[in-house]
């Protein structure tokens, strides 16, 4: 995340906010990068919990969505 960070800066295009997602596949976790400070959701989703982790997914697109919105 910090990667894309310093990528998208080095562009002009800079993002107020990153998410990630790490995966095993089984296994979820959640991150958000807000200028320097990382945020790590402690809670780990299972796959049996697929409608939690695309509501998780979807909230993350409808909150960029709206920040575009905003900045246009």
């Amino acid at each position: 995340m910090v990667a894309a960070q310093l990528y998208n800066r080095q562009r002009q295009t800079a993002v107020e906010v990153l998410h990630g997602a790490v995966t095993t596949g089984n296994n979820w976790r959640f991150l958000r990068l807000e200028g320097s400070v990382v945020r790590v959701d402690l809670a780990e989703y299972y796959i049996k919990e697929v409608e939690r982790i695309v509501g998780i997914l979807v909230s993350v697109l409808r909150e960029a969505q709206q920040s575009q919105t905003h900045a246009a």
